[in-house]
Parts: C-alpha cells; sequence; structure tokens
C-alpha cells in the first residue's frame, strides 16, 4: 500500500525520491524486481526492510506498490537540524549547563558514562577536535559521494556537548560534555545547511545500534509525521530499537510557542523527547509544544539556550560565530537540550545498566513537576534516578 502522506502528494511532483518497505525475509527477490524495472536503488538496509530509490514519476510508484513483498512505498521526506544560530546575549558554557541535570554529582560518585556508547545521528563530527577526539564516525549521506566532514558544525557542537572532554578554549571558557562516554557519530544530515533524509536518517539509526550504541541522541526532524507514528517508518525504527534495549533521544522541535508543533520522529510514543529551557529553567520560546495532538510530549528538558560548546573548525557555525573563538559557538535550540539529556542517560545507564526509557519516564514521574506541554515533567537530575 500507499503511505497515506505519499498518497495524497502522489502527484504534486513530476518526480520525487520514495522510500520501500518490503518483507526482510524476500529481499533478494524484491530487489531483483526492483532492478528488473530499471530503477536506481540508492541505497538498502535489508534487516529492517528498507530500500531508497532515485525520483520516479507517480506511475513508476504505483509499479513498484504492486511488487510482491513490498509492504508499502513511503515519501522520502526531508529532515533538518533543529537548531537556531543566533548571537548569544551570554554565553551558557556546557561547564555550567550541565549542573542542572547534577551531571557533577554523578562524577564524584564514579559515574562518567565511559562504559555506555552514545551515538549521535547528525551533521557528523570533527574528529581533531581536542574535545572529540578518538570519536567513531561514519556517513550515510546517499549523495555527494562520500561526504563526510561535518561543513555544518551542529553534529560537533551536539557531540561535544553529549561526551565531549573537559577543554578550556582559548577565551579562558571551560567546556566539558554531560558525560564522558565513547562517541559513534553517523552523518545523515549534510549538504552544508545540514539536511537529510528519512532513508538516511533510519541508516544512522540502524548504524549506531550495529556500531553499539546503547544511547542514541537526535537533534533532527521534521514538522510532520508522515502516515501517524505506526506508519512512519522513523517512528516505527525507534520503536523498534527501543524493543532492543536502546534509550533514544530526540529533540522536540523549534516551531513554538504554538502549540502542537512536536517534530517527527520526536512525536514517537517511544521517544524521550527533550524540550528547552534558558539558565533559569523557563521554557524557550522556540521550544515545540505539545497539546491536543500530542498530549504526551515532550517528555523532558534541558538547556537549549546560548549553549556554548565545541564545534567543528572552520564550519558554517563556527564562522559564523567567531567571536565564540575557533572551534566553538554559542547557539540556540531543542538540538542543544536533546545531547544534555543523552549524557545523562547514559550516566544513569552506567549506574544501572537495565533501564529502559519507559522506567526513566516513569522516574520522572514520580520525581518531576506535574506533566505540560511546554516541559514535560521538567529537567531530569541525577538524583531522581
Amino acid at each position: 500500500m500507499l503511505n497515506p502522506y505519499l498518497e495524497k502528494r502522489l502527484f504534486a511532483l513530476p518526480v520525487q525520491p520514495i522510500l520501500v518497505e518490503f518483507d526482510p525475509q524476500r529481499f533478494n527477490e524484491t530487489m531483483g524486481q526492483i532492478t528488473g524495472l530499471k530503477l536506481p536503488i540508492v541505497s538498502s538496509l535489508p534487516s529492517f526492510g528498507f530500500a531508497a530509490l532515485a525520483p520516479v514519476g507517480p506511475a513508476i510508484i504505483k509499479k513498484v506498490n504492486a511488487l510482491p513483498g513490498v509492504r508499502m512505498v513511503h515519501a522520502n521526506q526531508t529532515k533538518t537540524i533543529f537548531q537556531l544560530p543566533v548571537k548569544a546575549d551570554e554565553w551558557f558554557p556546557t561547564t555550567e549547563s550541565r549542573k542542572m541535570l547534577e551531571a557533577d554529582e554523578a562524577f564524584k560518585q564514579g559515574f562518567n558514562g565511559e562504559a555506555i556508547k552514545i551515538g549521535v545521528c547528525d551533521t557528523g563530527v570533527d574528529v581533531t577536535h581536542p574535545q572529540l577526539q578518538g570519536t567513531e564516525f561514519y556517513s550515510r549521506i546517499m549523495w555527494p559521494a562520500r561526504e563526510v566532514l561535518d561543513e555544518n558544525g551542529h553534529g560537533s557542537h551536539c557531540c561535544s556537548t553529549a561526551a565531549g572532554k573537559l577543554y578550556n578554549t582559548p577565551l579562558g571558557i571551560s567546556v566539558e560534555g554531560v558525560s564522558h562516554s565513547p562517541l559513534v557519530s553517523v552523518k545523515c544530515l549534510g549538504r552544508g545547511i545540514g539536511t537529510g533524509f528519512t532513508s538516511e536518517i533510519i541508516e544512522a539509526m540502524s548504524t549506531c545500534y550495529d556500531k553499539g550504541a546503547q544511547v542514541i541522541s537526535m537533534s533532527l526532524g521534521s514538522a510532520e509525521c508522515q502516515g501517524g507514528c505506526e506508519i512512519c517508518p522513523e517512528c516505527r525504527m525507534v520503536s523498534s530499537l527501543t524493543r532492543q534495549g536502546v534509550i533514544l533521544v530526540i529533540a522536540a522541535g523549534n516551531s513554538g510557542p504554538e502549540e502542537n508543533t512536536i517534530g517527527c520522529p520526536g512525536c514517537s510514543p517511544d521517544a524521550l523527547t527533550v524540550a528547552a529551557v534558558d539558565r533559569d529553567g523557563k521554557v524557550a520560546s522556540f521550544s515545540s509544544r505539545g497539546g491536543d495532538r500530542f498530549p504526551l510530549k515532550p517528555d523532558v528538558a534541558a538547556p537549549g539556550v546560548n549553549i556554548y560548546s565545541g564545534t567543528a573548525r572552520g564550519s558554517f557555525i563556527d564562522l559564523q560565530e567567531a567571536d565564540a573563538g575557533f572551534g566553538f559557538a554559542a547557539i540556540s535550540g531543542t538540538s542543544m537540550a536533546t545531547p544534555h539529556v543523552a549524557g545523562l542517560v547514559a550516566l544513569i545507564k552506567q549506574r544501572n545498566p537495565q533501564i529502559s526509557t519507559v522506567v526513566i519516564k516513569q522516574r520522572m514521574a514520580l520525581r518531576g513537576h506535574a506533566k505540560d506541554y511546554l516541559t514535560g515533567w521538567g529537567i531530569p537530575r541525577w538524583s531522581y534516578f
């Protein structure tokens, strides 16, 4: 069948990229049939039953949809970063922002996350940055071929916030990630401005899992969840990996202050969805809200305003934030709040390896404030767990 989202837009464009979902047991058969139609397969994920095709027209989409073994044809949606590159009135270094989650107390008790790998699905990473040396890195960008560098800087900033090493910047400002977890960075957003496709996102999630990440941080999304969370490929990947014990920490989005603006896949009921607050704990005006359409979102909140952390040197963000020092930037967004929570979850999981997303939400329901549409249960803290 066609994803309802794609079906409504089938004739909106002459050609469009699609994501084919198939029975994994019939991978060779399905790929053979697609090849028989002389259609270019851009990428495939056999274990989860997905293949991305280059842009094709409505008539071809209908032919693919009718092939034996094909379960559904989805739109290969465009996804973007959730970050606002603005000049900061007052920088909020990660050595300070991490204290709101009581990361310092976890370190004092001997838990720094070093036993828990964090996966970051984003724009890549500057592995030569002093905070990020030793990071594993991969790319799932379909084109341009072999795009690996973090030319945007967003991914490096998120990596630095989640698990960057303690470092004293040239301006004399200390920065440090919430954890010191090993990192695996998978580039699925790129092309300068930080965009990617559904197929690249789910491949990045799969790669993080395959490389042993127990926590996955995703500061990305789109405004619309195609077909709803039960059908959307990304939301279903979130659910699938959650069942494998992975905790997926996902940005709420930057479409506030209106209600019902939670992005996808942050809308997934299995995600730990993160809103942004400032240094006083007040919800950021840009932070996406829940509402009647998203009564359970967001789940938690974390610092996401004027966060000063490392970034890829010579990247777009680095050049835009030149006054922050070479390789550092102060930027805002639920993108910045998300790796704070991912780092804390790694600390918690080091102490309690069996903890799950469900248990984290249960603890927040007990220890946080009454859930609302702005910050969920509020800021998670080490002492809550």
